[in-house]
């Protein structure tokens, strides 16, 4: 079980950090390979765009400033994961084999990117500081929603998840691809600890048996998970409770497998685990 190709997110501002630090101690450790994508905006583009439609034009003052404002964020982006490859000891630029870190060039939109990209990627990896500004929490959605590939969302280095890692299960097709996509995470966990809040469990539709989870990370190596099951009305804030208890550094999880409306008219676990800035990181498939 390992990580041999991952998607880091960098936008050339917060959460860069965590992502590329977080990213290049995995290649580290997993002996992988990190495209670092760009996701800030082609302004150029847009402003080009605006101008056609309004039926002005830009000055080509305007858009040589816009242009060099753009190189400028590229090599802020190039900067930030030659530092991340340089502390983890890895090689950084698009070389054969690996570990390595190389980022992308900037050409189609960031959405499209993700998507041609995401597609044969073990983790896409975003930094906590993505999800709240920019394009970030957009393209967290598509990745999530869209391109249904796993997320990790960082918040700590490398070496913490060799810490206690939790798996909130609730034996739904959404939390099944979590943990199949965690399993070299969970691989490098000291322990593993199986979180259920009994008050959200729908048993009409999901088998939410730990021993069946139990069985499938043993049969894969993992190991055997301890169980806690956990009561309260606000089933992400029971769980990530629970999980930040046993001192986890790794939450694994599906997200919003209820159905969008109901958790935007109520909340739901999904958006108490991103809430929990300070929390543990969180690797999430729908």
């Amino acid at each position: 079980m390992s990580l041999k190709h991952m998607i880091a997110i960098a936008s050339g501002g917060p959460g860069d950090r965590e992502a590329l630090a977080l990213a290049g101690g995995l290649a580290n450790q997993h002996q992988g390979a990190v495209d670092v994508l760009p996701v800030y905006p082609d302004s150029a583009a847009d402003m080009i765009a605006l101008g056609l439609t309004l039926g002005a034009t830009l000055s080509r003052e305007a858009i040589e400033e816009l242009a060099v404002a753009e190189r400028e964020l590229q090599t802020r982006i190039e900067n930030a994961a030659r530092a991340a490859a340089r502390e983890a000891e890895i090689v950084f630029g698009h070389r054969p084999g690996a570990p390595r870190i190389s980022v992308l060039g900037r050409g189609l939109r960031p959405g499209l990117a993700l998507g041609r990209h995401a597609a044969l990627s073990d983790l896409v990896i975003f930094g906590q500081g993505h999800l709240d500004r920019g394009e970030g929490p957009d393209l967290f959605h598509q990745c999530l929603l869209n391109d249904r590939a796993p997320v990790l969302v960082a918040r700590h280095d490398a070496d913490s998840l060799a810490g206690p890692a939790a798996i909130a299960w609730d034996g739904s097709p959404q939390a099944g691809r979590a943990v199949r996509a965690a399993l070299p995470l969970l691989a490098m966990a000291s322990e593993i600890h199986v979180i259920q809040c009994v008050t959200g469990l729908a048993r009409e539709a999901t088998d939410p048996d730990i021993g069946s989870l139990n069985a499938y990370l043993k049969l894969h190596g993992v190991g055997e998970g301890v169980s806690a099951l956990v009561e309260g009305e606000d089933e992400g804030a029971a769980l990530i409770a629970a999980a930040q208890g046993r001192s986890a550094m790794l939450l694994v999880a599906g997200a919003w497998g209820h159905s969008r409306l109901r958790e935007a008219v109520f909340g739901g676990a999904t958006r108490a685990f991103l809430r929990c800035k300070s929390g543990p990181n969180l690797l999430l498939s729908h």
